[in-house]
């Protein structure tokens, strides 16, 4: 064949744990990792791809439920048309009691172990090479040294790995562009980076991370989704294609100003409009001055928004204005505290320093009003 059409994704990373979401959302989320799955299947079928590359890190670790095993299995065995080639990775080994070797995989599927295999599909005109982790960690790159059989063939390659500048290491199969460069393969599909890298080019070869297909905290914002396109010799047609289910966002929101719960409710409203907050998951960092008699507490404001958000997290970087008018005659020890803390603030050399100095007026003032500082 002139050209072959792929879906290349990585990094699912199922039965994460979900640690930072309380209660059964952490269930809600491994159900999400699931259906995002079955949607890149459904994708592959309605997009008649030749072959399907998993990148490695498809388990989060040795710990994953029957009913996942179960699932991604039924729902490989539904597009027997397909050739499915998995590449391990440092969460997911070929390692003794590895579920690569336990489960009954489908006819479709090939798991490629750390003997750095080759598959010839004839028929395709393509030849598929891959290695695997049999360890957490691989300090050597797996490409070293590796060049293609017959360089006239289509040859692809997938491959979890961590692509390095000349003399720098990695723990995850490091891999420079040189050697990218001098394998003589046409594309090389990666895995280990949760961001879509772009497609890039290192002498002929194109190689490309997807990122992962769902977000999973918030060090992994915005869309997530797989590579879908065309190869042919000299040429690759892939592009980004979102998948996940759920985005994460980190916003940040200038709050100066309000003087009730509902003022900031509305602003944050207007902050995240477009954005499916009924859907998302969100963490908002609110900044700004605030009313000295404005005792703030995030977990109001977290329980005036659950309506409107399937999840937001608050982070309060808010500080407390001040009148300095009102400070020039005001002798009490309300108002020498007020003077220091703000000279204190003033007189800082590092932000994480006036930060100290900000937090201690906030929760000093509240103190002194209210006989306790309400920290959560």
């Amino acid at each position: 064949m002139d050209s072959i059409k792929i879906l290349h994704c990585a990094d699912f990373h199922f039965d994460s744990p979900f640690r930072e979401l309380p209660g059964s959302l952490g269930e809600k989320r491994k159900e999400d990792l699931r259906e995002t799955f079955g949607q890149m299947v459904r994708v592959a079928q309605e997009e008649n791809i030749h072959l399907l590359l998993i990148s490695g890190d498809l388990f989060d670790n040795e710990r994953v439920s029957r009913m996942t095993i179960d699932y991604l299995r039924d729902c490989l065995q539904e597009i027997p048309q397909i050739r499915v080639f998995i590449a391990p990775g440092n969460h997911d080994p070929f390692y003794e009691r590895s579920y690569y070797r336990l489960v009954d995989w489908p006819e479709n599927v090939h798991v490629f172990q750390d003997e750095g295999e080759k598959i010839e599909l004839c028929e395709l005109g393509v030849c598929v090479y891959g290695r695997g982790f049999m360890k957490p960690h691989v300090r050597e790159s797996l490409l070293q040294g590796f060049t293609v059989a017959d360089p006239a063939k289509l040859n692809l390659m997938v491959l979890h790995g961590d692509v390095v500048g000349t003399g720098q290491d990695s723990d995850y199969n490091p891999l420079t562009t040189e050697e990218i460069a001098a394998s003589g393969l046409d594309y090389l599909a990666l895995g280990h980076r949760h961001s879509f890298s772009g497609i890039n080019q290192a002498g002929d070869t194109f190689w490309a991370y997807p990122g992962c297909p769902e977000g999973r905290a918030f060090d992994e914002l915005g869309e997530k989704g797989v590579l879908l396109g065309t190869l042919r010799k000299g040429r690759c047609q892939l592009s980004f294609r979102g998948i996940g289910k759920r985005k994460y966002y980190e916003e940040r929101i200038e709050i100066s100003g309000c003087q009730t719960y509902e003022q900031i409710a509305a602003k944050i409203r207007a902050a995240v409009e477009g954005l499916e907050p009924e859907k998302n998951l969100f963490r908002l960092v609110l900044s700004g001055a605030l009313p000295g008699d404005f005792p703030f507490y995030p977990a109001v404001l977290t329980e005036k928004l659950q309506q409107d958000f399937y999840y937001v997290q608050i982070i309060d970087e808010t500080m407390t204005q001040v009148d300095p008018q009102l400070l020039a005659n005001d002798y009490t020890l309300r108002g020498l505290f007020v003077q220091k803390a703000l000279a204190r603030s003033a007189a800082a050399q590092e932000e994480a320093e006036r930060r100290k100095a900000e937090l201690a007026l906030k929760y000093g003032l509240r103190i002194l009003e209210q006989g306790e500082a309400g920290i959560e």
